[in-house]
């Protein structure tokens, strides 16, 4: 089952999705991507508004 987690990532992401709806079995693996991608794009954000 693990295939599915960057699937429901990819969701959640783009909003198409939220953490609730993510089976129980897989949910947290898919939150701490999720939370992973997102502090990534702020970092990434921050250095292009610093240059």
């Amino acid at each position: 089952m693990a295939y599915m987690i960057p699937i429901y990532v990819n969701l959640v992401m783009n909003g198409r999705k939220t953490i609730e709806e993510v089976p129980s079995t897989l949910r947290n693996q898919v939150k701490n991507k999720v939370e992973e991608l997102r502090v990534e794009q702020q970092i990434q954000s921050e250095e292009t508004e610093a240059e």
